[in-house]
């Protein structure tokens, strides 16, 4: 079977990871199953071609058998814009003849935002739309499942990060942590301008500050510590930000490398969303900073308030410290929380054959995720 799937194709790691892991849920479902990635908007790596247009739909009729939109933060409308995280020409929709199926789609990026985004009238129009035509809509989170029912969007249903769907390991058995990943923020956060009010929003270069203190301090507790960049972009600010100290800042080139640095720490301390997902993936303990909608979707799934840093005015360095501890000190049982892990990784598995079954026809059985 030939899958298009349509992404953001952009510099960030995290998007590779949820196409990733979104590819590998399929292989389970259709195993043998080949994709063919397109960019789903303009931030991706082709400038001239990207979307669900009428051109794309012509391709997808004459060469796939299934055409899948998602994850990451699609649904999230362009703040000040009369567009969103697709691109859609919607003639095509009716013009496309293969199963269309939305997977692991959420929003709420707005840094520090109570509530996601409201779209346009016309955006909620395509968002309907785009629902209206799928054979399948997963959403990756309660808030992206809350935000689409006040759209009116009531087929949705929750599977789950599909990052996490990239290795479901066991969770790690509790222990001191020896070396522990630290990633930084994206660099959009230090400049920020909070529009509601018009002055400088001081909680992203607090939490710069509060990072490149945490840093020092675990080196200065005897830990190995890793700093690394989703994005390169960030680099030339994080060399700047930080105190110079006995660690290197990298920002991996490969999806491969940063996940083999993942794999060898003992605890991750993240202000990336996608980081704490993959890391949760692997049965890493974490630390993640709550500054989004999207983050707080993460949190409110899995029931992890425990380990999310409130993105708060002022304390935010008390609130990364004490949680930090808590972590380095390997003294909490992760097993429950990796149990919440597969039971959404089983429900995401059994949505989706039973999609595919109606779609296509009878598939093979899924196991249950151990």
């Amino acid at each position: 079977m030939k899958v298009h799937h349509f992404y953001s194709r952009t510099a960030n790691l995290g998007d590779h990871f949820v196409a990733l892991g979104i590819q590998r849920l399929f292989a389970k479902v259709v195993p043998g199953a080949t994709f063919v990635s397109f960019n789903v908007n303009d931030r991706g790596d082709d400038q001239q071609e990207f979307g669900i247009t009428l051109r794309a739909v012509e391709r997808a009729n004459r060469e796939a058998d299934l055409v899948v939109v998602g994850g990451s933060n699609l649904y999230e409308p362009v703040p000040g814009q009369d567009r969103w995280g697709v691109h859609l020409e919607p003639p095509a929709l009716s013009q496309l003849r293969v199963p269309l199926m939305l997977v692991g789609i959420g929003t709420g990026s707005d840094p520090g935002a109570r509530a996601p985004t409201r779209p346009t009238p016309r955006v909620a129009d395509e968002i309907r739309m785009l629902n209206e035509r799928a054979r399948f809509s997963g959403v990756r989170d309660v808030v992206t499942l809350q935000w689409l029912k006040t759209l009116g969007v009531m087929n949705a249903e929750l599977v789950g990060d599909p990052a996490t769907f990239l290795f479901s390991a066991p969770a790690r058995q509790p222990r001191p942590a020896n070396r522990v990943a630290v990633v930084l923020p994206p660099r959009r956060l230090f400049w920020l301008r909070w529009r509601r009010i018009r002055f400088w929003d001081m909680r992203g270069p607090n939490l710069w500050r509060a990072m490149g203190d945490l840093i020092t301090g675990l080196g200065a507790q005897g830990l190995e510590v890793v700093v690394l960049c989703n994005d390169s972009r960030d680099l030339e600010l994080a060399r700047v930000l930080l105190p110079r100290g006995r660690y290197l800042i990298e920002a991996p080139a490969t999806t491969e490398a940063y996940l083999g640095i993942l794999r060898d720490a003992d605890a991750v301390v993240t202000a990336r969303l996608h980081t704490a997902v993959v890391a949760f993936s692997l049965g890493i303990p974490f630390v993640v900073v709550d500054f989004d909608q999207r983050t707080r979707g993460f949190v409110e799934t899995y029931g992890l308030d425990a380990w999310a840093v409130p993105y708060a005015w002022v304390g935010i360095e008390a609130h990364l410290r004490q949680r930090v501890e808590r972590l380095i000190t390997g003294s909490a049982d992760w097993a429950p929380l990796v149990a919440k892990r597969n039971e959404l990784h089983d429900r995401a598995l059994r949505a989706l054959q039973r999609a595919v079954r109606a779609a296509l026809g009878a598939g093979p059985a899924v196991p249950r995720v151990r």
